[in-house]
């Protein structure tokens, strides 16, 4: 159970809003209260949602989504120690939310136009009885609606788990199936966050993102097998690579030569093949993996991803492990392990674009900012990338990396990148998970711009102070870190890695008001950081 830190009460619900609303947020502060008023930042990292969107969801001044419900839920519960009653209590809150969802429509079906500013006044005021006799009529006729399009008035029950994996059928491999859930099953025994499904219906490989949504799911997997193999089919959602969104959609491990074994055992009626056997642990191995890494818990990712790699290392597609399995040492701070991970997935798939960058990445770091072989072959992977850069977030990824490392090299082409960045997520209007990675890259780059290659050789340099030079250097620098802040804040999640990038910043630019002499703004600034220290 989580400490026992208990949060502020919870303002008063506005009359003026719907009933439905008032009552659905109503229900929601009563289990928070049952279960001890933990603070809206506790349960934002058990429900992997923004204690802003949390809090939103209980003020009643519009009806929550319902993953933002189920998270709220489902931390509550284990805030508590009470996750066995995650799966009981779940789908009522599942029904409560839909039957107010049903109102909520209505309540935007009824509402009526814009009136123009010249049009003119009615003679009378509606009768009392009119308004809840349309929202009974919009009711009736979106139920209606519903059951004309086929859609079931109550769609599966919804997932449980803080991690949550859905097994679609194997076409022609069922045993594999059968193998693959009972491993997955056997982890989820021992860990009450983890959540497995199985369902009766398999769609196209595109369709997968519907089952997903239709069960909150995580990760779908699903596999067939064809004349040259086994495909194991995988959906990843965004919700598990918050940190690398560009990761989410579909894709495939390809198991070929075990794949004629099993299906021959198969049809035989025969016991499986052990390779075969062995190549399905190696799957359930990754996605464990995934698990943990949606839960930021990256030395058990790490295991995970390191058994997958023993197995599927060298089939086709393997390289989606091997970049997993790098981004894990990175997340670690070991980052010659995850260059020499990278290498290994660019021997997979040369020339792939996350593999060519995170290596660059990995040797940046390393480098320390000060080791130019290192920075130099970084350069030349960010510049071998670009052409390769098929999202907006990957080309924002590589223009942010030529920046810093130009700037740790003294070069003044860093500026001109990181502008390329800002005007690529401005262009970009990215929206969900995507949204919020471009405006972290946005934030890293107006930091950089707060300090000019030149001004970052001195600084590193100096040994007599933070910063040797001129005013309006500092003004710029000061005014840099602050639209930088400005970006992170618009960010709605509550991330550790991002209160460590705005301490980050903060710091930077306590330094930069204190060596202009401005007090007050220092003082201000210390009192941000304590605010932000305070909120991890």
């Amino acid at each position: 159970m989580a400490e026992n830190r208990r949060g502020r009460r919870e303002g008063a619900l506005d009359a003026a809003q719907p009933t439905h609303r008032r009552d659905f947020a109503a229900r929601l502060r009563a289990l928070r209260e049952e279960c001890g008023r933990p603070t809206y930042r506790e349960l934002s990292k058990l429900a992997h949602t923004s204690y802003n969107s949390l809090s939103e969801a209980a003020s009643g001044r519009r009806l929550p989504t319902w993953p933002t419900t189920r998270g709220y839920v489902t931390a509550c519960l284990h805030h508590t120690g009470r996750a066995a009653d995650v799966e009981r209590l779940l789908p009522r809150w599942r029904r409560a939310w839909e039957d107010a969802d049903i109102l909520e429509r209505a309540e935007r079906l009824e509402a009526p136009a814009a009136v123009p500013p010249d049009a003119a006044a009615p003679t009378s005021r509606p009768r009392p009885l009119l308004r809840p006799l349309v929202a009974l009529l919009s009711v009736v006729v979106l139920m209606a609606t519903m059951a004309a399009a086929g859609v079931s008035e109550r769609g599966p029950a919804p997932m449980n788990g803080l991690y949550n994996i859905l097994v679609a059928p194997f076409e022609g491999v069922p045993g594999l199936q059968q193998t693959v859930l009972r491993d997955l099953r056997d982890w989820a025994a021992a860990d009450s966050g983890i959540g497995v499904r199985e369902v009766a219906a398999r769609p196209p490989a595109p369709g997968l993102g519907g089952l997903a949504a239709a069960h909150g799911a995580d990760v779908v997997l699903s596999g067939r097998a064809g004349d040259d193999g086994m495909v194991v089919d995988l959906l990843l959602t965004e919700r598990v690579f918050a940190e690398t969104p560009e990761f989410a959609g579909h894709h495939e491990l390809r198991l070929t030569e075990p794949a004629d074994l099993v299906r021959g055992n198969i049809v035989a009626g025969r016991r499986l093949a052990d390779d075969a056997v062995r190549y399905v642990k190696a799957v359930v191995a990754f996605v464990r993996g995934l698990g943990h890494y949606a839960l930021d818990d990256f030395p058990r990712a790490e295991q995970e991803f390191r058994a997958a790699d023993r197995e599927l290392g060298t089939a086709p597609h393997a390289e989606m492990i091997l970049l997993m399995l790098g981004n894990t040492q990175g997340r670690q701070g070991r980052y010659a392990e995850a260059a020499t991970t990278f290498r290994r997935a660019l021997k997979v798939a040369p020339g792939h674009a996350r593999a060519t960058i995170g290596l660059a990445e990995s040797l940046r770091a390393e480098s320390g900012c000060r080791r130019a072989p290192l920075l130099r072959e970084a350069l030349g992977l960010y510049r071998a990338a670009l052409p390769a850069g098929d999202t907006t977030l990957l080309r924002m990824k590589t223009h942010l990396g030529l920046g810093l490392t130009y700037q740790c090299l003294g070069d003044t082409r860093a500026d001109g990148e990181f502008a390329t960045v800002l005007r690529l997520h401005e262009d970009g209007r990215l929206s969900a998970e995507a949204g919020r990675q471009s405006l972290r890259l946005a934030a890293e780059a107006r930091a950089g711009q707060a300090l000019p290659a030149p001004l970052t050789a001195v600084a590193t340099r100096s040994t007599t102070g933070p910063f040797a030079v001129r005013p309006h250097e500092l003004t710029e620098a000061a005014r840099a870190y602050e639209e930088a802040l400005a970006l992170l804040d618009r960010i709605d999640v509550d991330r550790p890695a991002l209160r460590e990038r705005k301490l980050v910043f903060l710091r930077n630019l306590r330094e930069v008001y204190e060596a202009t002499g401005a007090t007050t703004e220092t003082r201000t600034v210390d009192e941000r950081i304590r605010q932000t220290e305070t909120a991890r």
